[in-house]
């Protein structure tokens, strides 16, 4: 599939896969340019939305408990998960939910902390979020190149403490590390990690072709990135991991935070070399959609 029809698909959770071992790809929700042209889509009939309500329906059937102050009240799954998602609840959501439990099997329990986040299903959060992109309800992103490249870093240079790292999310201004929830409390008392890589395969990935063929080749990895414990454990971080389920903890980094040791390298312009290129690669493909869609209402 190129990257224009996997655009105008309807898969709404599928990936774009554009290195062929599968460690770079794309999805359309991380980019203002795809989500657009989603909404663009929805506008001629294509009912994404309505696809995303259909296959959200069935969590207005499934009963929830809350309890709070040993007092119970029924409401359902579908309204837990718009409850989340409403701004106005969210930015106080652990100030004020702390003491409220919930059941997602009976009024008489077993209950679970509210804001332990263990009752939300990844992939049908992403349902939502992707319908509140789709009908303008949040923010449109600028451009995200999505990774799955497995590192291993040590904890303040320690080659007796290590851990398992994943480079998830490279932007213009910085990338995204994803942490085994058992190994979270290391992360904020740690001076420093130091994650070995292999930065040639980034620099040398000079045109789209190049980034299709993209290789890690974390087992030649020579550099090594280093990043101080505060800047992984600032109080943005701290506040997203308020919000994970305790399995996976995810931690955004500025380039500006990020070092290679024993080099001066720029890795602003490392990193953000590789995102621009896939970028710019697909606007040219972009633009094939608009001077179609000029063509046929040219010719109606």
């Amino acid at each position: 599939m190129n990257f224009v029809d996997y655009i105008q698909s309807s898969s709404f959770k599928e990936n774009y896969k554009i290195s062929a071992n599968g460690e770079l790809f794309f999805h359309w929700a991380n980019w203002r340019e795809t989500c657009q042209l989603q909404k663009k889509s929805h506008g001629d009939g294509t009912h994404q939305v309505e696809y995303i309500d259909n296959a959200l329906e069935f969590l207005k059937a499934k009963p929830i408990w809350y309890q709070r102050n040993f007092k119970t009240v029924k409401s359902n799954l579908f309204e837990l998960y718009e409850a989340y998602l409403d701004p106005r609840l969210k930015a106080t959501w652990h100030d004020f939910q702390k003491s409220t439990l919930v059941s997602l099997h009976h009024e008489a329990g077993p209950f679970i902390s509210l804001t332990s986040m263990r009752w939300m299903d990844k992939s049908v959060y992403s349902l939502f979020v992707y319908r509140k992109l789709l009908t303008g309800y949040l923010p449109l992103r600028d451009f995200r190149l999505s990774a799955d490249i497995n590192l291993v870093a040590e904890i303040n240079e320690s080659p007796l403490n290590t851990i398992h790292v994943r480079l998830t999310q490279l932007s213009e201004k910085g990338l995204i590390l994803s942490i085994d929830g058992h190994d979270y409390n290391k992360i904020l008392k740690c001076e420093n990690i130091a994650m070995k890589i292999n930065i040639n395969s980034f620099k040398n990935t000079d045109s789209f072709k190049s980034v299709q063929k993209f290789k890690s080749n974390t087992e030649k990895a020579n550099d090594t990135l280093i990043i101080n414990g505060s800047s992984l454990a600032n109080m943005s971080n701290r506040n997203n991991a308020n919000y994970s389920s305790g399995d996976e903890y995810f931690f955004y980094v500025p380039y500006s935070e990020v070092n290679l040791l024993k080099s001066d390298e720029d890795l602003g312009k490392v990193f953000g070399d590789v995102v621009a290129i896939v970028e710019k690669e697909f606007k040219k493909e972009l633009m094939k959609v608009s001077l179609k869609d000029e063509l046929e209402l040219v010719a109606a």
